[in-house]
């Protein structure tokens, strides 16, 4: 059985690949900078088994890069505009915000709290994050259900007024993620996350040579971002 990179290694890649993608120059030296921190989603998800989103990531990126490419070429600047504009958003965001799905899908309630208690890090941060890694995948479950709903009532794509599918989503939606956010409280005091002094934990979190790995390209990565990327300038 493969071994999960652990929690903490998960949230530093999530920090370090949304600062150097976000803040980075796209040319030069630094555009190997962004296919390494580009490739870690990638491996993780390979990693993971999770073969049609990393098919997705890197046919969505070797568009983007080969169309950034193409943009060096003179065209008309409008155009050009467009699609510097649109390409930067992807490139820039679509890394981190692929990331934070990783952390969120392969990472559970248990091993981030045990993982950030580990850190010391204040419990006033550890149980807000702690509910919002459930809370998400149970928002995700409330709206297939919704949908299967809406289906049964024989509301579809071709039915009612844009107005009334508004209304039939967000009214049941609305309702939903209050009861949701008052059950996951309640689940988070019955766990007695909010009590003083050690707990324990079921829970294995630690260390491997994978996530040395993947720490030290991502340091590696942000030196670079600092001297090369805009930070730091010669």
């Amino acid at each position: 059985m493969t071994r999960k990179l652990d929690p903490r290694t998960k949230v530093f890649l999530l920090i370090v690949i949304n600062v150097v993608m976000m803040t980075g120059k796209i040319s030069g030296v630094f555009f190997y900078v962004r296919l390494a921190m580009v490739a870690i989603p990638f491996i993780i998800m390979l990693k993971n088994r999770m073969y049609s989103g990393a098919g997705i990531y890197a046919a969505m990126y070797t568009y983007v890069f080969v169309l950034e490419g193409y943009t060096m070429v003179s065209m008309n600047r409008v155009l050009l505009t467009v699609i510097l504009f649109t390409t930067g958003l992807v490139s820039r965001f679509l890394a981190g915000g692929m990331m934070a799905y990783i952390v969120m899908k392969t990472t559970t309630v248990s091993e981030f709290v045990t993982a950030m208690e580990r850190m010391h890090v204040p419990k006033v941060i550890v149980i807000p994050f702690a509910v919002m890694f459930r809370f998400f995948p149970t928002i995700k479950e409330e709206w297939e259900d919704i949908r299967n709903a809406m289906k049964m009532r024989g509301i579809g794509a071709g039915s009612g007024s844009i107005m009334q599918k508004l209304e039939y989503v967000t009214v049941p939606m609305a309702m939903s993620v209050s009861k949701i956010a008052d059950e996951l409280s309640a689940a988070s005091m019955t766990k007695c996350l909010s009590v003083k002094g050690k707990r324990t934990h079921i829970a294995k979190v630690g260390f491997s040579w994978q996530d040395l790995l993947f720490s030290a390209i991502a340091i590696a990565g942000l030196v670079m971002h600092i001297f090369y990327g805009g930070a730091i300038t010669g």
